[in-house]
């Protein structure tokens, strides 16, 4: 076993395990002011595969989620919750300007990508270490975007879908990428696969790519992804038909079991409410369009209108949007956010202080991550 000598006189005879076994099971905070200690401590909580390391045991053991405010006049607000069911406030203040208007595109390893939709830059953000890196290429304000890692290349990608006309559901124009580890942008070609293709939303990045989901011509649902190491879209089957997502308006892509998962809220003619969860398959050896297929792995009804957030240890994340409108603005949501267990059907309603009705719910995981060094180690 491996021995290190800490220069700051520190229990001078510490096996190196031993360091990092216990460093990767504390908060990053913790670790943020002990990389002041000693030269060692820092250059190992600075270390790649230590920081691999420690996202990988705090995705396993602690995985939180993030509620971002998005009033459009006000400055976005964060907070996580993490598995204890602790309400933790994010310390923003270096950047309420940017954060004045700006809308959430994603989170991925403790990064999250903003866009901010005053003066069209984007910012990719580690609120843990509060670190960030802005973008200042604009964009424009109708397009829709991405974010994205892929563990091939050991980069973080951001995309942005520019659309004919003035909606972001407009016919594809154009498309460009942001690689976070050259600092470049760079156009991608989609021939006329995306041809009649509308997007309806912002991308979600999981598993190396990003989706997005969208619709082609005659009102056919389909996934568009983008596979970050190939620089290649697809477009891809859901099993959810077109009616049934409009008389929903609800569907929303997450993860499960580490697969990309597609949330689904629909309403039956008597008002009655039925939440799904769906995981896909993909062969990598067939290549039609039977590479991709659908499990459905949850089905409840329930009397309730819920919008479908986020998958989160073994719950799905909702809002509860009936009681959101019979709330004011400026008042304590308090029961506006619910938890149905997958294995009990159980539905369970808890109380985050927020200001305003309009939130979103993410999956976060704390990470000690770089925003300006991308240079992730495998496990």
């Amino acid at each position: 076993m491996k021995q290190v000598e800490m220069e700051c006189g520190i229990a001078p005879w510490i096996p190196l395990e031993v360091i990092r076994s216990i460093f990767k099971r504390l908060p990053v905070r913790t670790l943020i002011k002990w990389q002041f200690v000693c030269k060692d401590w820092k250059d190992l909580l600075n270390d790649p595969s230590f920081i691999q390391e420690h996202l990988q045991y705090s995705a396993d053991t602690n995985p939180s989620l993030l509620f971002c405010r998005l009033t459009f006049h006000s400055t976005l607000e964060f907070c996580t919750v993490d598995s204890e069911m602790q309400v933790l406030p994010i310390e923003s203040l270096s950047l309420i300007e940017f954060l004045r208007g700006a809308t959430v595109i994603g989170s991925i390893n403790g990064l999250v990508c903003v866009k901010s939709t005053n003066k069209f830059n984007i910012l990719v953000w580690n609120p843990a270490i509060s670190k960030f890196r802005l973008l200042t290429k604009e964009t424009n304000i109708c397009a829709t975007m991405g974010f994205g890692f892929c563990s091939i290349v050991k980069d973080y990608k951001v995309e942005i879908i520019s659309h004919h006309g003035y909606s972001s559901t407009g016919l594809i124009h154009q498309v460009e990428v942001y690689s976070l580890s050259t600092h470049s942008w760079k156009k991608v070609e989609f021939g006329r696969l995306l041809d009649d293709v509308e997007i309806s939303c912002d991308g979600f990045g999981t598993n190396g790519a990003i989706f997005w989901l969208g619709f082609k011509k005659g009102n056919v649902h389909v996934l568009i992804s983008y596979y970050i190491a190939t620089e290649e879209f697809a477009l891809i089957p859901t099993p959810i038909s077109a009616p049934e997502l409009i008389d929903s308006l609800i569907c929303t892509l997450s993860v499960y079991e580490n697969k990309l998962a597609l949330l689904s809220h629909t309403t039956s003619g008597n008002f009655e409410y039925t939440l799904c969860l769906w995981v896909m398959e993909e062969s990598k050896h067939n290549k039609s369009e039977e590479r991709w297929s659908w499990t459905k792995k949850y089905s409840v009804k329930h009397p309730y209108y819920f919008r479908p957030s986020t998958v989160w240890r073994n719950m799905i994340v909702c809002k509860d949007v009936e009681e959101l409108r019979e709330r004011k603005v400026d008042k304590l949501i308090g029961d506006g956010i619910v938890l149905v267990n997958l294995t009990t059907d159980k539905l369970k309603w808890f109380a985050v202080r927020r200001y305003g009705i309009d939130f979103e719910t993410l999956h976060y995981v704390e990470s000690l991550v770089p925003v300006d060094k991308i240079h992730i180690e495998e496990l």
